[in-house]
């Protein structure tokens, strides 16, 4: 009775606050250019990111198991889960969320790739962690061979899922295409598949299965990428990256868990700080904090409200082919820095004042006196 009581009390208070606005349609990924779309060509698609995994699987030097999430998406498509090491210290860490953000994939695979070869580092960090990799949470925004009910095709921020075309809908969801994935995350303890905002099943396969994984593999650290637009900082210079840790505050409260959540918010500072001390070094990267808003059912809060070190980390993105290498490579080395640093211990002796003096993240190029719509 507890446990649905805060689901509703919770779910009221963001349904009447944040939620009542329209809900989110205007994707925070890139828009199809035609660059753009020769973008999307030199990724990987469904079929060929399956290929990647398993031959990665069939040559790997130390523990590497690929399995598929606890849920299909809606099409029946299965989500593919690495799972690298066997040691004590867990992490996990997600990409593509949404459909139309799909240069971190690239870097999950090749995060995956370093860590399943016979290096003495990879075999150290093998040896210290169990972490677990979903290079693609939104296998149907991204390549699914459908249309929304307006005849609209993938790569899309939503899932798919086309069954509210007239009259209210969801909360987070695009009429007549699907649900947000990074709204729907169940933060209740004991209750993994609850609808987060209003009770019963949760209607989103795929967070139900990122949820479902968290409760199985216990990560002490959750780090999410998504890409954003394209920024400025108070320089005027491009950011290449965003990031926040949890503050889902009120929820926390609500939910009585202040204890572990603030205990996951300084956990999270400190793979913040693992991240920015990381990408200080290299020239093109420029890191800023993330503007997130506060609803819990983001998987930065949702985890962080479990007691996990939960972080979100928000590329560039929509700069087309030439970038994408760039991008790549900002993300694989942020993950692997904080993998390194948890394997080692270092993570947890992280100065949390480094994360906490980043600058904030400026103004949206295409509109230089303001910003953008948040949209994580």
């Amino acid at each position: 009775m507890k446990t649905c009581l805060s689901i509703i009390a919770i779910g009221s208070l963001i349904l009447t606050g944040l939620v009542s606005a329209a809900p989110q349609s205007k994707p925070n990924g890139p828009s199809l250019t035609d660059e753009q779309n020769m973008s999307l060509a030199a990724l990987r698609s469904y079929e060929q990111l399956w290929h990647t995994l398993e031959q990665l699987d069939r040559s790997a030097k130390g523990e590497f198991v690929l399995s598929s999430a606890p849920r299909v998406s809606n099409t029946g498509r299965e989500i593919p889960v690495v799972t690298i090491g066997s040691g004590p210290r867990r992490i996990m860490v997600i990409a593509q969320q949404h459909g139309n953000e799909y240069v971190v994939s690239e870097a999950m695979i090749e995060l995956a790739r370093d860590l399943s070869s016979n290096s003495k580092e990879s075999s150290a960090i093998r040896d210290a962690l169990t972490l677990t990799i979903v290079p693609r949470v939104n296998v149907d925004g991204f390549d699914a061979s459908v249309e929304d009910a307006f005849g609209n095709t993938p790569p899309w921020r939503q899932n798919y899922d086309p069954f509210c075309v007239t009259g209210p809908c969801p909360a987070f969801y695009q009429r007549g295409r699907g649900y947000d994935i990074n709204r729907y995350h169940s933060f209740i303890e004991d209750s993994p598949e609850v609808d987060p905002y209003v009770g019963g099943p949760n209607p989103v396969p795929e967070s139900v299965a990122m949820r479902l994984l968290f409760d199985e593999f216990q990560p002490s650290v959750v780090i999410d990428f998504h890409h954003q637009g394209s920024y400025v900082d108070a320089e005027g210079k491009l950011i290449t990256g965003s990031t926040m840790w949890p503050n889902a505050t009120s929820a926390a409260e609500a939910l009585g868990v202040v204890d572990q959540f603030e205990d996951g918010v300084e956990l999270a500072k400190k793979v913040v700080s693992v991240m920015a001390t990381e990408l200080d070094q290299y020239g093109y990267a420029n890191l800023t904090l993330y503007p997130g808003t506060t609803t819990p059912g983001i998987a930065r809060n949702a985890y962080g409200l479990l007691g996990a070190g939960s972080v979100l980390f928000e590329m560039r993105g929509g700069i087309g082919t030439k970038g994408n290498g760039y991008i790549t490579k900002t993300a694989y080395s942020a993950a692997k820095a904080v993998v390194a640093a948890m394997a080692d211990g270092t993570l947890f002796d992280a100065d949390i004042a480094i994360a906490e003096n980043l600058p904030p993240r400026g103004p949206g190029i295409g509109a230089p006196n303001e910003e953008a719509e948040e949209v994580e």
